[in-house]
């Protein structure tokens, strides 16, 4: 078995099975400046590439049918039947395969659990063009939010209560921000995210015949006394200058949360999630009494 051969052998076995797309690479190469420079948010980054580490992560993007730009292998930490597996189903459609020594794989390893096996990748962008009104009924806007932690609980939320897409405005982080990935769960990978401007989003949405329901302090409703019935856009602003005047501009509806001690406001992360369950019971089960 893979596991029990030594680092020698491994390596000629990726070396037979792969030719033309391995190579040995060490700490200055590019494929680990990229991954790093990724981990640090600190470049540009046009092609929208995001580094994925472990056998859970790699299994979510082999799920969603991720596009793998180059995988990186300390063959020396793949020890496990279920890590050689993922290994082979990466290796079989990653457009690069680099094996690196493992201190050079520390360079890079942020999990202890990561079994070798380290993943760049092609996030998946979507448009207003991919999404179908008939399929994506419920969408959540996210206006100008700044921490990414909050856009990847949100996203995640979105899974969790099968929100159909989000669509993301007045961009103020990279989607492929680290902390988006991992406060994400990897339904980053799920979820069709779009990202666009709110002029276009609010032209999309009135043509194809949405409901904009804007999250504001000032709304006379509660959350829990909306009907959440047909096509819904449900906005979310900045978490510190809220949603943008662009949307107070149109026909739209608004809600808010009850607040009953001195916090006038909620975590936008957690807030989302409260409403989106909210519309998701509602949807299922129909609406309060």
């Amino acid at each position: 078995m893979f596991i029990e051969l030594s680092l020698e052998e491994k390596e000629k076995f990726i070396k037979d099975k792969y030719h033309g797309k391995w190579r040995l690479s060490g700490k200055t190469a590019a494929v680990i400046k990229k991954i790093d420079s990724i981990l640090n948010n600190t470049k540009s980054n046009p092609e929208k590439l995001v580094a994925v580490e472990g056998i859970w992560a790699a299994n979510q993007l082999l799920k969603y049918n991720i596009e793998i730009k180059a995988l990186v292998l300390d063959l020396d930490s793949i020890k496990s039947q279920d890590a050689y597996k993922i290994m082979i189903d990466l290796s079989d459609i990653a457009e690069e395969i680099h094996m690196v020594s493992s201190s050079t794989y520390k360079k890079i390893a942020e999990i202890g659990t990561s079994a070798g096996i380290y993943v760049l990748a092609k996030f998946p962008q979507k448009t207003l063009l991919d999404l179908s009104p008939d399929k994506h009924q419920v969408i959540a806007v996210l206006d100008g939010l700044e921490i990414p932690g909050n856009i990847g609980t949100i996203i995640r939320s979105c899974d969790g209560t099968n929100t159909d897409a989000v669509i993301i405005c007045n961009r103020k982080t990279r989607i492929t921000h680290p902390k988006i990935l991992r406060s994400s769960q990897g339904s980053c990978f799920k979820i069709p995210i779009v990202e666009e401007s709110s002029e276009a989003t609010i032209d999309w949405l009135k043509k194809n015949g949405y409901r904009i329901i804007l999250t504001d302090t000032d709304a006379k409703k509660f959350y829990y006394e909306e009907n959440y019935e047909g096509k819904l856009a449900i906005v979310m602003g900045s978490e510190r200058y809220g949603i943008s005047k662009e949307w107070y501009e149109i026909d739209t509806e608004s809600i808010k949360i009850p607040m009953y001690g001195d916090c006038d406001s909620l975590n936008v992360g957690i807030a989302a999630t409260l409403i989106l369950y909210e519309a998701a019971v509602s949807r299922t089960v129909g609406p309060r009494n």
